[in-house]
């Protein structure tokens, strides 16, 4: 027979408070776009199914739909996310400090986002063979993409680069590949060494 004590009769009995409903309702939704970030970046979007990421989550897949009507609302959510991951690169000029600084917190800011956001680069290399997903995110990339390069170009404009907008779309390029190579082959990938003759391809410009 089951035996419970008076903590355990007051804990089923007390009702949760709305604050602990809605931790409950952002954890369980952090979890979901946490699992389906994961298996879309290694199985990819289509060959992934709302089963396999409920199952993966441990929860229902009734309960699934209570956070996303559908993969493709998922698939949303995760992208959205990507491009806000994206929006706190350290690239804006700022007022008073040194450009090459700056430049050099841009580089380690797009480093460390590819360290800790490495399913969803997975993933991002993945949707690009994907015509239909691609076109579907298209204005949000363009957006991204027209951003950066401004951005990128003022600063290389302080930083006396000739060509300043080619400059800044050759960099834009160059982390496109790098993110290939790295996540091919990121145990052996020597990072600290293509930051540095990064750098010093700008620095010496600038001399």
């Amino acid at each position: 027979m089951l035996s419970l004590n008076k903590r355990s009769v007051i804990n089923i009995m007390s009702p949760r408070t709305k604050k602990q409903f809605e931790e409950i309702r952002k954890s369980s939704r952090e979890k979901i776009i946490s699992v389906g970030l994961e298996l879309f970046a290694k199985k990819g979007y289509h060959a992934t199914s709302i089963s396999q990421i409920a199952q993966k989550a441990k929860i229902s897949k009734g309960l699934m739909y209570n956070y996303f009507s559908s993969k493709a609302k998922l698939l949303d959510e995760i992208i959205q996310d990507g491009f806000d991951s994206l929006a706190k690169l350290e690239y804006k000029a700022k007022k008073g400090i040194d450009p090459q600084k700056q430049l050099e917190e841009f580089v380690d800011s797009v480093l460390e986002n590819l360290y800790s956001n490495l399913s969803y680069w997975q993933l991002y290399l993945t949707l690009l063979v994907h015509p239909d997903i691609q076109k579907k995110f298209e204005k949000k990339m363009g957006q991204f993409r027209d951003e950066f390069i401004k951005t990128l170009a003022g600063l290389f404009k302080k930083l006396k680069v000739k060509n300043p907008e080619l400059e800044a779309f050759l960099l834009g390029t160059f982390f496109d590949g790098l993110v290939l190579n790295f996540i091919a082959a990121q145990d052996i990938f020597p990072v600290k060494k293509i930051k540095e003759a990064l750098l010093s391809k700008y620095i010496k410009i600038n001399k």
